[in-house]
């Protein structure tokens, strides 16, 4: 990224030997990342993050096909930016289900086939949930909606770094990525639109990007992204097995010290717990924060909300074990004295 901020100023859609460069930067940069999602290089529209990708996603093709009908399908786990989507176009007249998850986090293929109408003009479920980890089968609630000539949206922020994002296998016609959670930089993000989807843009400018996302682009990050996005293919893997093995000798010692794992026997990410910590103190991120671990209460954008998590309370979770809940993420960097330190750590916040 360092050359696009010291010395390549160029802008992508100038004329001349700057701009060219740019321009050649940018369409290099992109053919990574429609490599990584198995896409085409039309179909990628670079955005400033998972939330823009996905206001793009859900109110673009909402604005498009309100002649074809006003009815939209999500769950009540979604993330705040396509919740808050949802109930904005509520007030506009449109039409919203929102599907009903299992105690594992999990909504049912029946219940979405049953809420498909012939005016249902998009679906948006998300590939993994980020307070969670819950897994979503995708590929199959997509067929149901192709079924229906419904488009379907899946917000995968949360699993670009462990999962494949391949649209072809996936069968979405909209997906969101973000490059800072794929040790990317933060402040870029892409969204894949399926050629012949039928979706306008947000906001208005000097027509980049086919007009879907108009403004100069962010070229240090396009860059960043595209190079997070190769790393991530060729280590996604390994370090999916290794992260996991982790996740599981660390889930073992929190439920040994009395903790308890939500949705543990669901499909999750491997580098996600979900604990609930038995203990009367009133917060236990700040608790473990002072012993040097950074955990999390819920999804990072509402971290600072006092707000109760409406995932937890959608899977069942009492109002005193949500917020005795903290979520703990693994990464490419996690070590085994890393987990131990959180042991220690809940133990002591225990006592």
């Amino acid at each position: 990224m360092l050359p696009y901020w010291q010395g390549e100023f160029g802008n992508p859609s100038s004329l001349h030997r700057f701009g060219t460069r740019a321009a050649t930067a940018q369409d290099e940069a992109r053919a990574s990342v429609v490599g990584f999602i198995n896409a085409k290089p039309g179909e990628i529209v670079f955005t400033s993050s998972g939330t823009e990708s996905n206001n793009l996603a859900v109110l673009g093709v909402a604005k498009a096909n309100r002649k074809r009908g006003r009815h939209i399908i999500t769950t009540e786990i979604e993330h705040p930016s396509i919740q808050n989507c949802c109930r904005a176009l509520e007030r506009d007249g449109y039409l919203m289900t929102y599907l009903p998850v299992n105690n594992n986090g999990l909504i049912k293929l029946a219940d979405f086939k049953k809420a498909l109408r012939p005016e249902t003009i998009l679906a948006t479920v998300h590939l993994a949930n980020s307070e969670i980890g819950v897994i979503q089968d995708i590929a199959n609630l997509s067929k149901l909606a192709r079924a229906n000539n419904t488009y379907f949206h899946t917000d995968a922020c949360q699993a670009t770094a462990y999962l494949r994002l391949d649209v072809r296998k996936l069968g979405v016609d909209l997906l969101s990525f973000n490059g800072s959670k794929m040790y990317g930089p933060k402040g870029i993000a892409a969204l894949y639109v399926r050629e012949g989807v039928e979706i306008f843009p947000i906001f208005y400018g000097g027509g980049q990007q086919g007009s879907l996302r108009s403004g100069t682009e962010n070229l240090p990050g396009i860059v960043g992204l595209a190079k997070a996005c190769e790393i991530a293919a060729r280590r996604r893997t390994a370090d999916s097995r290794r992260v996991a093995t982790l996740r599981d000798q660390l889930q073992k010692s929190l439920e040994a010290a009395g903790c308890t794992i939500n949705v543990k026997t669901a499909p999750r990410l491997p580098n996600h717990l979900s604990v609930v910590v038995p203990t009367d103190r009133a917060d236990v991120v700040a608790a473990l924060d002072r012993f040097g671990v950074a955990a999390s209460s819920g999804s990072a954008c509402s971290e600072r909300s006092l707000v109760e998590s409406h995932v937890l309370t959608a899977i069942g979770l009492t109002s005193d074990q949500a917020h005795k809940t903290t979520r703990i993420s693994l990464g490419r960097l996690t070590t085994k004295a890393d987990c131990q330190k959180v042991i220690a750590a809940v133990e002591k916040i225990m006592r």
